[in-house]
Protein backbone atom coordinates (compact mmCIF):
# COMPACT_ATOMS: atom_id res chain seq x y z
CA UNK A 1 0.00 0.00 0.00
CA UNK A 2 1.11 3.64 -0.80
CA UNK A 3 0.93 5.37 2.18
CA UNK A 4 -0.77 8.68 1.18
CA UNK A 5 -1.47 9.99 4.42
CA UNK A 6 0.82 10.30 7.76
CA UNK A 7 -0.25 7.77 9.98
CA UNK A 8 -2.03 5.48 7.33
CA UNK A 9 -1.02 1.81 8.37
CA UNK A 10 -2.55 -0.78 5.77
CA UNK A 11 -5.31 -2.00 7.37
CA UNK A 12 -5.80 -5.25 4.81
CA UNK A 13 -1.98 -6.02 5.72
CA UNK A 14 -0.88 -8.81 7.84
CA UNK A 15 -2.13 -8.94 11.51
CA UNK A 16 -0.03 -9.91 14.55
CA UNK A 17 -1.36 -10.17 18.08
CA UNK A 18 -0.88 -8.42 21.30
CA UNK A 19 -3.32 -10.59 23.66
CA UNK A 20 -4.91 -14.05 23.44
CA UNK A 21 -7.79 -15.01 25.33
CA UNK A 22 -7.58 -13.50 28.46
CA UNK A 23 -9.53 -13.32 31.39
CA UNK A 24 -10.89 -10.26 33.02
CA UNK A 25 -11.75 -9.04 36.25
CA UNK A 26 -15.20 -9.68 35.52
CA UNK A 27 -17.10 -12.13 33.59
CA UNK A 28 -18.84 -9.85 30.59
CA UNK A 29 -17.79 -8.76 27.24
CA UNK A 30 -15.20 -6.11 26.81
CA UNK A 31 -16.28 -2.92 25.35
CA UNK A 32 -12.68 -1.11 24.90
CA UNK A 33 -8.97 -1.06 25.85
CA UNK A 34 -5.87 1.46 25.94
CA UNK A 35 -2.19 1.31 27.02
CA UNK A 36 -0.21 2.97 28.36
CA UNK A 37 2.58 4.43 26.13
CA UNK A 38 5.52 3.95 28.85
CA UNK A 39 4.70 0.36 30.69
CA UNK A 40 2.80 -1.28 27.87
CA UNK A 41 0.37 -1.76 30.36
CA UNK A 42 -2.96 -2.97 29.09
CA UNK A 43 -6.39 -1.36 30.56
CA UNK A 44 -9.91 -2.94 29.47
CA UNK A 45 -13.28 -1.88 30.34
CA UNK A 46 -16.52 -3.98 30.49
CA UNK A 47 -19.89 -2.98 32.00
CA UNK A 48 -19.98 -5.16 35.56
CA UNK A 49 -21.18 -8.03 35.71
CA UNK A 50 -24.74 -8.76 37.52
CA UNK A 51 -24.73 -10.54 40.91
CA UNK A 52 -21.58 -8.46 42.43
CA UNK A 53 -21.76 -6.36 45.02
CA UNK A 54 -19.66 -3.70 45.52
CA UNK A 55 -18.25 -1.41 48.31
CA UNK A 56 -21.60 0.74 49.78
CA UNK A 57 -24.15 -1.49 47.95
CA UNK A 58 -27.29 -3.08 49.85
CA UNK A 59 -27.94 -5.29 47.02
CA UNK A 60 -26.44 -6.94 43.94
CA UNK A 61 -27.80 -5.65 41.14
CA UNK A 62 -28.80 -7.64 38.24
CA UNK A 63 -26.56 -7.16 34.72
CA UNK A 64 -29.43 -5.16 33.27
CA UNK A 65 -29.38 -2.56 35.75
CA UNK A 66 -25.95 -2.88 35.84
CA UNK A 67 -26.28 -1.67 32.03
CA UNK A 68 -28.77 0.96 33.31
CA UNK A 69 -26.77 2.81 35.41
CA UNK A 70 -23.42 2.80 33.08
CA UNK A 71 -21.38 0.86 35.73
CA UNK A 72 -17.82 -0.04 34.88
CA UNK A 73 -15.08 -2.48 35.61
CA UNK A 74 -11.43 -1.40 34.82
CA UNK A 75 -9.13 -4.34 34.33
CA UNK A 76 -5.52 -3.73 34.52
CA UNK A 77 -3.12 -6.37 32.32
CA UNK A 78 0.35 -6.83 32.52
CA UNK A 79 2.07 -6.53 28.88
CA UNK A 80 2.67 -9.93 29.22
CA UNK A 81 -1.42 -10.30 29.89
CA UNK A 82 -1.91 -11.10 33.35
CA UNK A 83 -4.57 -9.39 35.70
CA UNK A 84 -2.40 -6.94 37.90
CA UNK A 85 -5.49 -4.76 39.34
CA UNK A 86 -9.00 -3.45 38.71
CA UNK A 87 -11.02 -0.69 39.26
CA UNK A 88 -14.61 -0.28 39.63
CA UNK A 89 -16.62 3.06 38.17
CA UNK A 90 -20.26 3.75 38.80
CA UNK A 91 -22.50 5.52 36.60
CA UNK A 92 -19.85 6.39 33.82
CA UNK A 93 -21.15 4.52 30.75
CA UNK A 94 -21.30 2.13 28.04
CA UNK A 95 -17.10 1.85 27.62
CA UNK A 96 -17.71 2.08 23.70
CA UNK A 97 -13.65 3.58 24.17
CA UNK A 98 -11.22 4.79 26.57
CA UNK A 99 -7.86 6.59 26.39
CA UNK A 100 -4.53 6.00 28.59
CA UNK A 101 -1.48 8.49 29.37
CA UNK A 102 1.10 8.22 31.44
CA UNK A 103 1.52 11.28 33.42
CA UNK A 104 3.40 12.00 36.52
CA UNK A 105 4.93 8.83 36.65
CA UNK A 106 0.96 7.19 37.20
CA UNK A 107 -1.42 5.79 34.31
CA UNK A 108 -4.32 8.14 33.71
CA UNK A 109 -7.63 6.84 32.27
CA UNK A 110 -9.78 9.08 29.69
CA UNK A 111 -13.37 7.63 29.84
CA UNK A 112 -16.79 8.95 29.57
CA UNK A 113 -18.63 9.56 32.63
CA UNK A 114 -22.51 11.47 33.28
CA UNK A 115 -23.83 8.15 32.07
CA UNK A 116 -27.73 8.78 30.95
CA UNK A 117 -30.46 5.75 30.45
CA UNK A 118 -30.76 5.17 26.32
CA UNK A 119 -32.81 2.58 24.03
CA UNK A 120 -34.88 3.35 21.47
CA UNK A 121 -38.62 1.63 21.05
CA UNK A 122 -37.14 -0.39 24.62
CA UNK A 123 -39.11 -0.58 28.22
CA UNK A 124 -37.16 1.74 30.13
CA UNK A 125 -35.63 -1.09 32.40
CA UNK A 126 -33.76 -2.21 29.05
CA UNK A 127 -31.87 0.80 28.45
CA UNK A 128 -28.35 1.30 28.53
CA UNK A 129 -26.51 3.70 30.21
CA UNK A 130 -23.86 5.99 27.98
CA UNK A 131 -21.72 8.56 28.73
CA UNK A 132 -22.72 12.17 28.31
CA UNK A 133 -19.33 14.00 29.43
CA UNK A 134 -15.61 12.83 28.89
CA UNK A 135 -13.45 12.78 32.34
CA UNK A 136 -10.16 11.64 33.28
CA UNK A 137 -8.40 10.34 36.65
CA UNK A 138 -5.45 8.21 38.01
CA UNK A 139 -5.68 4.34 38.04
CA UNK A 140 -6.35 3.16 41.22
CA UNK A 141 -6.00 -0.57 42.37
CA UNK A 142 -9.05 -1.71 44.31
CA UNK A 143 -11.66 1.55 44.28
CA UNK A 144 -14.96 1.98 43.42
CA UNK A 145 -14.91 5.45 42.04
CA UNK A 146 -18.78 7.46 41.47
CA UNK A 147 -19.65 9.59 38.56
CA UNK A 148 -18.92 13.02 40.21
CA UNK A 149 -16.46 12.15 42.58
CA UNK A 150 -13.30 14.81 43.87
CA UNK A 151 -10.87 12.24 42.30
CA UNK A 152 -12.21 12.84 38.56
CA UNK A 153 -11.51 15.82 36.66
CA UNK A 154 -13.95 18.06 36.05
CA UNK A 155 -16.50 16.32 33.54
CA UNK A 156 -16.15 18.09 29.55
CA UNK A 157 -19.31 18.34 27.07
CA UNK A 158 -18.59 19.27 23.69
CA UNK A 159 -21.66 20.30 23.16
CA UNK A 160 -24.83 20.68 25.63
CA UNK A 161 -27.17 18.23 24.83
CA UNK A 162 -24.68 15.83 23.32
CA UNK A 163 -24.65 11.79 23.85
CA UNK A 164 -22.74 9.08 23.25
CA UNK A 165 -19.62 10.95 24.75
CA UNK A 166 -16.27 9.04 24.66
CA UNK A 167 -12.98 9.45 23.85
CA UNK A 168 -9.30 8.02 22.83
CA UNK A 169 -5.20 9.18 23.29
CA UNK A 170 -3.49 9.09 19.96
CA UNK A 171 0.09 9.16 21.69
CA UNK A 172 1.69 9.91 18.76
CA UNK A 173 0.46 13.34 18.18
CA UNK A 174 -0.29 13.72 21.78
CA UNK A 175 -4.12 14.56 21.24
CA UNK A 176 -7.39 13.31 22.73
CA UNK A 177 -9.87 12.31 20.74
CA UNK A 178 -13.66 13.20 21.82
CA UNK A 179 -16.59 11.14 19.37
CA UNK A 180 -19.95 12.60 20.56
CA UNK A 181 -23.78 12.62 19.17
CA UNK A 182 -25.58 15.85 18.59
CA UNK A 183 -27.43 15.35 15.27
CA UNK A 184 -24.48 13.25 13.26
CA UNK A 185 -22.08 11.53 15.37
CA UNK A 186 -18.76 13.80 15.18
CA UNK A 187 -15.18 13.35 16.06
CA UNK A 188 -12.84 16.01 17.60
CA UNK A 189 -9.27 16.26 18.51
CA UNK A 190 -7.90 18.42 21.00
CA UNK A 191 -3.83 19.23 22.38
CA UNK A 192 -3.57 16.72 25.39
CA UNK A 193 -1.85 18.92 27.68
CA UNK A 194 -4.44 21.89 27.53
CA UNK A 195 -7.44 19.24 28.04
CA UNK A 196 -5.85 18.02 30.88
CA UNK A 197 -5.55 21.78 32.08
CA UNK A 198 -9.23 22.07 31.41
CA UNK A 199 -8.59 23.97 28.13
CA UNK A 200 -10.71 22.25 25.50
CA UNK A 201 -10.54 23.78 21.91
CA UNK A 202 -11.06 21.63 19.05
CA UNK A 203 -8.27 21.47 16.91
CA UNK A 204 -9.89 19.03 14.09
CA UNK A 205 -13.90 18.46 13.56
CA UNK A 206 -15.05 15.71 11.49
CA UNK A 207 -18.16 13.78 10.76
CA UNK A 208 -18.69 10.25 11.07
CA UNK A 209 -18.83 8.68 7.79
CA UNK A 210 -20.66 4.80 7.35
CA UNK A 211 -18.02 2.26 9.46
CA UNK A 212 -20.13 -0.56 7.48
CA UNK A 213 -21.78 -1.75 10.31
CA UNK A 214 -22.73 -1.79 14.00
CA UNK A 215 -20.50 0.94 15.96
CA UNK A 216 -17.27 -1.01 18.21
CA UNK A 217 -14.85 1.49 18.71
CA UNK A 218 -12.10 4.17 17.36
CA UNK A 219 -8.62 4.93 17.24
CA UNK A 220 -6.23 8.18 16.16
CA UNK A 221 -2.83 7.33 13.99
CA UNK A 222 -1.13 11.00 13.10
CA UNK A 223 -3.56 12.04 10.03
CA UNK A 224 -5.47 9.06 10.46
CA UNK A 225 -8.83 7.76 12.35
CA UNK A 226 -9.37 4.22 12.40
CA UNK A 227 -12.80 2.97 12.87
CA UNK A 228 -13.71 -0.74 13.93
CA UNK A 229 -17.30 -2.20 13.28
CA UNK A 230 -19.13 -5.82 13.20
CA UNK A 231 -21.07 -8.62 15.41
CA UNK A 232 -20.13 -11.60 17.49
CA UNK A 233 -20.96 -14.76 15.77
CA UNK A 234 -24.34 -16.01 15.91
CA UNK A 235 -26.79 -17.60 14.37
CA UNK A 236 -27.54 -14.88 11.75
CA UNK A 237 -23.98 -13.77 11.87
CA UNK A 238 -21.60 -17.11 10.61
CA UNK A 239 -17.89 -17.15 10.52
CA UNK A 240 -15.70 -15.32 9.06
CA UNK A 241 -18.10 -13.10 10.58
CA UNK A 242 -19.29 -9.23 9.07
CA UNK A 243 -15.69 -7.28 11.10
CA UNK A 244 -14.44 -3.92 8.99
CA UNK A 245 -11.86 -2.19 9.65
CA UNK A 246 -12.20 1.82 8.09
CA UNK A 247 -9.26 4.65 7.49
CA UNK A 248 -10.56 8.27 7.95
CA UNK A 249 -8.21 11.42 6.89
CA UNK A 250 -8.26 13.55 9.81
CA UNK A 251 -8.04 16.65 7.20
CA UNK A 252 -11.15 16.38 4.91
CA UNK A 253 -13.38 13.51 6.37
CA UNK A 254 -12.76 11.38 3.64
CA UNK A 255 -12.57 7.51 3.83
CA UNK A 256 -9.39 6.57 2.79
CA UNK A 257 -9.81 2.75 3.04
CA UNK A 258 -12.25 0.17 4.07
CA UNK A 259 -11.64 -3.50 4.54
CA UNK A 260 -12.69 -6.55 5.67
CA UNK A 261 -11.53 -8.59 8.84
CA UNK A 262 -11.23 -12.42 8.48
CA UNK A 263 -8.34 -12.50 11.20
CA UNK A 264 -8.40 -14.49 14.42
CA UNK A 265 -10.82 -16.68 12.86
CA UNK A 266 -11.39 -19.69 15.16
CA UNK A 267 -12.32 -17.59 18.37
CA UNK A 268 -15.29 -18.23 20.09
CA UNK A 269 -18.10 -15.50 19.82
CA UNK A 270 -15.51 -13.32 18.00
CA UNK A 271 -17.08 -9.33 18.83
CA UNK A 272 -14.84 -7.08 17.81
CA UNK A 273 -14.90 -4.51 20.48
CA UNK A 274 -12.53 -1.52 20.85
CA UNK A 275 -9.22 -0.15 19.48
CA UNK A 276 -6.30 1.64 20.46
CA UNK A 277 -2.51 3.02 19.40
CA UNK A 278 0.91 2.29 20.62
CA UNK A 279 4.30 2.67 19.55
CA UNK A 280 6.67 -0.31 20.24
CA UNK A 281 10.60 0.09 19.46
CA UNK A 282 9.63 3.16 17.74
CA UNK A 283 6.93 1.40 15.22
CA UNK A 284 3.41 2.08 15.18
CA UNK A 285 0.80 0.10 15.87
CA UNK A 286 -2.90 0.29 15.54
CA UNK A 287 -4.73 -2.54 17.63
CA UNK A 288 -8.34 -3.96 17.43
CA UNK A 289 -10.16 -5.90 20.10
CA UNK A 290 -12.24 -9.18 19.79
CA UNK A 291 -14.64 -10.47 22.91
CA UNK A 292 -13.96 -14.22 22.94
CA UNK A 293 -15.51 -17.49 24.57
CA UNK A 294 -19.44 -18.59 24.15
CA UNK A 295 -20.94 -18.99 26.70
CA UNK A 296 -17.93 -17.11 28.78
CA UNK A 297 -16.46 -16.08 30.60
CA UNK A 298 -15.43 -13.87 27.91
CA UNK A 299 -12.16 -13.38 27.55
CA UNK A 300 -10.10 -10.53 25.82
CA UNK A 301 -7.72 -11.34 22.45
CA UNK A 302 -5.95 -7.73 20.96
CA UNK A 303 -4.81 -7.81 17.49
CA UNK A 304 -1.99 -5.40 15.82
CA UNK A 305 -1.38 -4.06 12.46
CA UNK A 306 2.10 -2.88 12.27
CA UNK A 307 3.44 -0.07 10.74
CA UNK A 308 7.09 -1.70 10.13
CA UNK A 309 8.06 -2.01 6.53
CA UNK A 310 7.97 -5.36 4.26
CA UNK A 311 12.15 -6.28 3.76
CA UNK A 312 12.22 -8.43 0.83
CA UNK A 313 8.78 -9.03 0.95
CA UNK A 314 8.93 -10.46 4.66
CA UNK A 315 7.20 -8.34 7.55
CA UNK A 316 8.12 -9.17 10.95
CA UNK A 317 4.93 -9.56 13.02
CA UNK A 318 6.29 -10.89 16.53
CA UNK A 319 10.47 -11.29 17.08
CA UNK A 320 12.07 -14.48 18.46
CA UNK A 321 10.51 -15.12 22.19
CA UNK A 322 11.52 -17.82 23.92
CA UNK A 323 9.12 -20.75 24.86
CA UNK A 324 8.60 -21.34 28.79
CA UNK A 325 9.30 -25.45 28.91
CA UNK A 326 6.76 -27.72 30.49
CA UNK A 327 8.30 -29.90 33.10
CA UNK A 328 10.08 -32.73 31.98
CA UNK A 329 10.97 -31.05 28.78
CA UNK A 330 14.47 -29.69 29.16
CA UNK A 331 16.14 -27.69 25.69
CA UNK A 332 18.39 -29.36 23.28
CA UNK A 333 21.66 -27.59 22.46
CA UNK A 334 19.19 -24.21 21.80
CA UNK A 335 16.45 -23.39 24.08
CA UNK A 336 12.74 -23.28 21.72
CA UNK A 337 11.53 -19.78 20.69
CA UNK A 338 9.29 -18.76 17.92
CA UNK A 339 8.81 -15.57 15.74
CA UNK A 340 5.66 -14.52 13.60
CA UNK A 341 5.92 -13.44 10.35
CA UNK A 342 4.29 -12.44 6.90
CA UNK A 343 5.94 -13.63 4.00
CA UNK A 344 4.31 -12.36 0.72
CA UNK A 345 1.42 -11.70 2.43
CA UNK A 346 0.46 -15.46 4.18
CA UNK A 347 1.61 -15.56 8.22
CA UNK A 348 3.60 -17.99 9.77
CA UNK A 349 4.54 -19.08 12.85
CA UNK A 350 8.21 -20.49 12.89
CA UNK A 351 10.54 -22.10 16.04
CA UNK A 352 13.81 -23.17 16.31
CA UNK A 353 15.71 -24.95 18.98
CA UNK A 354 15.16 -28.65 20.00
CA UNK A 355 13.88 -30.84 23.09
CA UNK A 356 14.57 -33.88 24.55
CA UNK A 357 13.37 -36.39 27.60
CA UNK A 358 11.77 -39.43 27.72
CA UNK A 359 8.31 -38.57 25.58
CA UNK A 360 6.64 -41.95 25.14
CA UNK A 361 3.29 -40.38 24.78
CA UNK A 362 1.83 -36.87 23.57
CA UNK A 363 3.16 -34.80 25.43
CA UNK A 364 3.05 -30.67 25.98
CA UNK A 365 6.60 -28.90 25.01
CA UNK A 366 5.51 -25.53 26.72
CA UNK A 367 3.56 -22.01 26.52
CA UNK A 368 3.60 -19.89 23.71
CA UNK A 369 3.88 -16.24 24.36
CA UNK A 370 0.37 -14.51 23.41
CA UNK A 371 2.16 -12.64 20.35
CA UNK A 372 2.48 -16.30 18.96
CA UNK A 373 -0.50 -17.70 19.99
CA UNK A 374 -3.01 -18.97 16.91
CA UNK A 375 -6.99 -18.98 17.21
CA UNK A 376 -6.85 -22.28 15.36
CA UNK A 377 -4.52 -25.09 15.17
CA UNK A 378 -0.88 -24.71 13.33
CA UNK A 379 0.09 -28.31 13.13
CA UNK A 380 3.71 -29.21 11.29
CA UNK A 381 6.08 -32.01 11.13
CA UNK A 382 9.41 -31.99 12.89
CA UNK A 383 12.32 -33.81 13.26
CA UNK A 384 12.83 -36.67 16.29
CA UNK A 385 15.59 -39.38 16.80
CA UNK A 386 15.44 -42.12 14.28
CA UNK A 387 13.77 -45.39 15.84
CA UNK A 388 12.32 -48.52 13.93
CA UNK A 389 11.87 -46.43 10.99
CA UNK A 390 10.24 -43.30 12.49
CA UNK A 391 11.97 -40.20 12.02
CA UNK A 392 9.35 -37.71 12.39
CA UNK A 393 6.92 -36.17 15.15
CA UNK A 394 4.14 -33.82 14.52
CA UNK A 395 4.52 -30.13 16.36
CA UNK A 396 0.90 -28.29 17.00
CA UNK A 397 0.73 -24.53 18.52
CA UNK A 398 -3.08 -24.28 19.82
CA UNK A 399 -5.38 -21.47 20.53
CA UNK A 400 -4.52 -22.69 24.36
CA UNK A 401 -1.01 -21.84 23.90
CA UNK A 402 0.11 -24.20 24.40
CA UNK A 403 2.86 -26.02 22.43
CA UNK A 404 2.33 -30.08 22.01
CA UNK A 405 4.65 -32.71 20.22
CA UNK A 406 2.53 -35.60 19.33
CA UNK A 407 3.85 -39.47 18.45
CA UNK A 408 5.93 -40.52 21.36
CA UNK A 409 4.87 -44.31 22.24
CA UNK A 410 5.88 -46.39 24.88
CA UNK A 411 6.61 -48.75 22.62
CA UNK A 412 8.77 -45.70 20.39
CA UNK A 413 9.19 -43.34 22.93
CA UNK A 414 11.07 -39.58 21.35
CA UNK A 415 14.24 -38.63 23.07
CA UNK A 416 14.62 -35.30 21.02
CA UNK A 417 12.97 -33.28 18.38
CA UNK A 418 14.28 -30.62 16.52
CA UNK A 419 12.03 -27.61 15.48
CA UNK A 420 14.06 -25.24 12.82
CA UNK A 421 11.98 -26.42 10.15
CA UNK A 422 8.82 -25.96 11.85
CA UNK A 423 7.04 -22.89 9.74
CA UNK A 424 3.82 -22.96 9.13
CA UNK A 425 -0.01 -21.24 8.20
CA UNK A 426 -0.62 -18.87 11.29
CA UNK A 427 -4.68 -17.78 11.95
Amino acid sequence: MAVAVDGQIDIAGPVGKLLHRRPLQNTTVMQSFGIDPVTGEVFVLQVVEGGLRLAGESTAPTGAQRRYAGDLCVTRLSAAGAITGHMYLRGFGHGVSMGVEHHDGVSRLWTETDSLPMGSGVPEEEKEGYGTAVTHFEFRNGTVVDRGSALLAAPYRPVAGATNVTCTIDPTTNRVIVRFKSGSMTFESYDLDRARAGDWVPLARITQPDAHGVFQGYASLGGVLYMLAGQAYSATVAPPGNTWLTAVDWATGAVLDQQFVSAAPGLELREPEGMAVSVRSGVPHVHFGFAGEEPGPRTCTVLSLSGAPEVDGVKVLADWQPIPLASGVAADVRAPQGRLVSIAGTTVLQLSGGVKGTFDSDVRLGTLPDALAPSMAAQGSVPRNNSAGVCTARAEANSARELWLYGGRTTNPVTWAQLDNFSVVWR
